[in-house]
């Protein structure tokens, strides 16, 4: 949420920290907050320490001016346990001449918080590519590039480069007096097991309420508000508790359509949906086929620098996200969380959280990540408030929302829900039974809750490899690439492949070699 150059020579009591046009200055240091109508910015200092918050506006507050205030050392300290205490999402920057600055984060990471540190300046940004320039490209972390090749990804500090760290949800990063930038994790947090319910109860009321208390935090208005209403049961439940909301009316729901007979399923099912709901609600959607990754219009084709930790799927969201602003769009809901929610635990043995990711060693992985992928588990975080695959798909989603100017949501990440769903036995949570029973009391056919086809991008993204990856990875083989420098990718193991697509006879999990070339357009402009 901040975008900021912090110099230990401005932190002193001889300079003082003021609000400028869209930041707080102070000699060559600045701060600058995201600004939009559904977040504030605060400062306070008592002369000597000084604080920055950037944090999610709640519903009935009145916005702190930006200002920086002047407080007593009692009320510094009160503010300051008062924002650590809470669950908001919020980023806290705090200073005091002779001392470390410390930068923190809250449970929920709506938006990412990187880090980076040059020549003794502390720089920070939401948007990765804001740190491109503030990094040797050559120290790869081989360990976060193998994840991410593997597609085992985890929820840590580590980033593709090892001067720019993501501050991961409740931790503390140090900025020192000459010192390297370090990151302190937090304590786990209490997590509980699935509860018998008494004969009779019925979890279904209990979830609505809560999930009508996470729509209301916030004050969002319908008109200049849209939901990702794909049709899956995660997002068409937010949409249901939308409709109901005070606010309700004129949502704009948006969605990238699938295509052959996924995509007129999907079709079909949205507009039941969005019958259903009529309170002057739009539709607007997208044709995944029209924005294939590695296409001639695509972003990955395009001699710029992209994030790694950019959708795949980014050039149809990014179509769709500019439908919402032609609709005078500022925040859109999503239905991240939703898999989390509904996800069994280890301890009921059907993967958990983790079984969302493939058991084998692809075939494009070189000899230096297939030695790293024993520390796949190494110097991750602690357990999170919130599931950690929800807070990475956070960090995916954030960027592209924001640039934007549109503020995301993810209703289904909330602490209190997590907790519920948590304590809700597994015959609720088995196949998403709860949220499927939450569609089918609507009365809306069975089709709605039960599609009788599966809806996923497998076939889309196996097309665009197929026509566009291909070309895509001849390239790479004949001109190198530092990731095949760096024996992370193997590349008999890419042109297998590549031979394989491009026969039209892909192996289970060739699609998938987009992320290799996703990591490799991260890497070298072409």
């Amino acid at each position: 949420m901040l975008h900021l150059r912090i110099t230990h020579d401005d932190i002193t009591t001889d300079r003082a920290w003021a609000w400028a046009a869209d930041r707080w200055r102070c000699g060559s240091s600045w701060i600058a907050p995201y600004r939009h109508e559904l977040t504030e910015r605060s400062a306070f200092t008592d002369g000597i320490r000084t604080a920055f918050v950037s944090t999610t506006r709640l519903a009935g507050t009145i916005p702190r001016r930006p200002e920086v205030e002047q407080v007593s050392p009692g009320s510094y300290a009160r503010r300051l346990r008062e924002l650590r205490d809470s669950h908001g999402d919020r980023v806290t920057v705090e200073m005091s001449p002779g001392q470390a600055v410390r930068i923190t984060t809250g449970p929920e990471c709506t938006s990412p918080q990187y880090l980076a540190t040059q020549d003794d300046v502390l720089h920070g940004s939401w948007d990765l590519m804001d740190l491109r320039d503030h990094q040797d490209h050559n120290r790869l972390d081989h360990l976060a590039v193998t994840r991410h090749l593997a597609l085992r990804t985890r929820y840590t500090a580590a980033t593709f480069w090892q001067d720019i760290r993501l501050l991961t949800e409740r931790a503390t990063a140090r900025f020192g007096l000459g010192g390297p930038l370090t990151i302190q994790f937090p304590g786990p947090a209490e997590h509980s097991r699935a509860r018998t319910l008494q004969d009779g109860a019925d979890p279904v009321p209990l979830f609505l309420d809560l999930l009508g208390r996470s729509l209301s935090r916030i004050p969002w208005m319908g008109s200049r508000t849209a939901v990702q209403l794909s049709g899956g049961m995660d997002s068409t439940v937010v949409a249901l508790a939308l409709r109901t909301a005070p606010l309700g009316a004129g949502v704009t729901a948006g969605t990238v359509l699938l295509d052959g007979e996924p995509g007129v399923q999907q079709s079909g099912r949205r507009a039941l949906v969005l019958e259903y709901i009529a309170s002057g609600w739009s539709s607007v959607t997208v044709q995944a086929a029209d924005h294939l990754p590695y296409g001639p219009t695509s972003r990955y084709s395009r001699h710029t620098w992209v994030s790694p930790y950019q959708d795949i799927y980014a050039d149809a969201l990014d179509a769709l996200s500019g439908r919402f602003t032609d609709h005078d769009v500022r925040a859109v809901f999503t239905g991240i969380g939703g898999d989390e929610l509904m996800a069994t635990t280890a301890a009921e043995d059907h993967g958990g959280w983790g079984g969302f990711e493939r058991p084998d060693t692809p075939p494009w992985l070189g000899p230096v990540a297939r030695a790293v992928l024993p520390d796949i588990d190494t110097a991750i975080t602690p357990a999170a408030v919130v599931p950690e695959t929800a807070l990475m798909a956070k960090t995916v989603c954030g960027p592209a929302f924001m640039r934007r100017g549109i503020w995301p949501v993810h209703p289904l990440t909330d602490p209190l829900l997590v907790r519920f769903c948590e304590w809700t036995p597994l015959e609720w949570r088995e196949q998403k039974r709860l949220l499927r029973e939450i569609i089918g009391r609507t009365g809306m056919p069975p089709q709605v809750a039960r599609p009788p086809i599966a809806e996923n991008f497998r076939q889309i993204i196996t097309t665009a490899m197929r026509r566009h990856g291909v070309p895509r990875i001849r390239t790479i083989l004949d001109s190198g690439s530092p990731l095949i420098e760096a024996a992370l990718i193997d590349a008999d193991g890419l042109a297998t492949v590549a031979d394989r697509l491009e026969a039209g006879a892909p192996a289970a999990g060739d699609h998938e070699v987009v992320f290799a070339l996703l990591a490799d357009s991260a890497l070298v402009r072409r």
